[in-house]
């Protein structure tokens, strides 16, 4: 299980499959990298920033396949909605992956989400959080239906990033390490903040379209 903090830092829970599925915390390692000092000749030091590399998990649950269907459910707020749109046509679309909305829940839809009042436990700290709720029958690496819960008593300031943050984990990719003021515009992704980021980064895509 995925989610973010209200604190604004990423918390990843990982969990093995088949059902029952069990879960452990995990910590999200940010990956560094050094500025070098570079000595021109005769004219002293200069010093040149390394941009930082982007590096985060993919798996081991993933998406059932590259079509990935979304039912909103009527107990989102009108910004949730509007997030979870976004996310969908804007930050997923683009990639290799097609997405579409529908109006009724069936068991079928890849992405159920909805809101809840009653968060209990460390989800009292998060925006929201994704969960695989179903494998597909005798996978360990495929989820048939994830759901993504938004935090009702805890609003965020950006749903179309925390949305586009939660739907990357429906397809398996974990948090982004770092921090995105450290990145060019491209490099930046929704899988990590400071600040927040609508879309995913071209290592994000790279792992989806890899895979779908």
């Amino acid at each position: 299980m995925y989610s973010v903090t209200a604190r604004g830092r990423h918390e990843h829970v990982a969990f093995t499959s088949p059902a029952p599925i069990q879960v452990h915390r995990g910590v999200s390692m940010n990956r560094f990298v050094r500025a070098f000092a570079i000595f021109a000749a005769a004219l002293g030091i200069s010093l040149t920033t390394v941009q930082p590399a982007s590096a985060n998990s993919f798996g081991p649950v993933f998406a059932d396949n590259g079509a990935h269907s979304f039912f909103l459910d009527d107990d989102l707020s009108s910004g949730q909605k509007a997030g979870m749109n976004w996310a969908r046509s804007s930050s997923l679309n683009p990639t290799d992956m097609t997405t579409s909305l529908n109006k009724t829940y069936n068991k079928q839809v890849d992405v159920w989400a909805y809101g809840t009042w009653k968060p209990t436990g460390d989800q009292t700290r998060w925006y929201a959080w994704a969960k695989c709720v179903k494998m597909v029958s005798g996978s360990k690496t495929k989820c048939d239906q994830y759901t993504i819960v938004f935090n009702h008593k805890l609003p965020h300031s950006n749903y179309k990033a925390l949305a586009c943050h939660e739907t990357g984990h429906t397809v398996g990719l974990g948090h982004e390490s770092g921090k995105n003021s450290s990145f060019t515009s491209a490099a930046r992704s929704c899988l990590r903040a400071s600040p927040d980021h609508n879309y995913y980064s071209n290592h994000d895509k790279s792992h989806i379209n890899g895979r779908y």
